[in-house]
């Protein structure tokens, strides 16, 4: 975890990192949803995941129960403080925490069934950079995850209102993401918008 992450926002990094040691007091309430959404993401035993914007590792965990033993973890954020909380969790050998950036994965091509965006992907900067790189370490029909414990407008409002470096971390609409997913090789497949829950289903192409 000791190199800088590349085309990271500073400022974004500074606001994981000043946020991280109370993330889950304040900002992750409803373990009951959270298992519920990581258990519709389609992962199975013996998975190999990424799971960029890990966080404090709280749905890395969720995730480790599904994959078991014989599954793979590779997890990831900018915030070496939010990486140093996830890594208080102890959690099982085979998950990895990665310092780095969504758009520069520093793994092999072709060697997940799954990438995880679980509440992260309207806060990564470089979101066409992120998607190559996504499309580069799935394996053939791997699927790429989008998913939050709100819906759009609920979280776009949210985001609005927090203010600061996530102001304008919006999720985009479905015809938008479903171009942005297609002019880098992903197929969306399905979407479920509703209050308590936003979940995003891609294949890679």
């Amino acid at each position: 975890m000791g190199r800088r992450p590349e085309n990271s926002s500073g400022g974004k990094r500074k606001f994981f990192d000043r946020h991280a040691e109370g993330w889950e007091e304040g900002n992750c309430g409803d373990q009951a949803g959270y298992e519920e959404l990581v258990r519709a993401l389609g992962l199975a035993a013996g998975d190999t995941v990424v799971e960029p914007g890990c966080g404090t590792g709280l749905v890395s965990s969720l995730i480790l129960n599904i994959i078991g033993p014989s599954g793979r973890l590779f997890a990831t954020d900018i915030s070496s403080h939010m990486l140093t909380q996830a890594e208080k969790k102890n959690l099982p050998a085979n998950v990895s925490f990665h310092l780095a950036d969504a758009a520069c994965l520093p793994f092999p091509d072709e060697c997940a069934d799954s990438v995880v965006c679980f509440r992260v992907f309207p806060h990564i900067d470089n979101q066409v950079g992120a998607l190559d790189e996504f499309r580069r370490v799935l394996k053939k029909d791997g699927r790429l995850v989008i998913a939050h414990s709100a819906g759009r407008a609920r979280l776009n409002d949210y985001h609005a209102r927090v203010g600061g470096e996530v102001a304008d971390d919006m999720l985009p609409d479905r015809p938008e993401l479903a171009g942005l997913l297609a002019a880098h090789g992903f197929d969306l497949q399905s979407l479920e918008d509703r209050s308590d829950r936003y979940l995003a289903l891609a294949v890679k192409q």
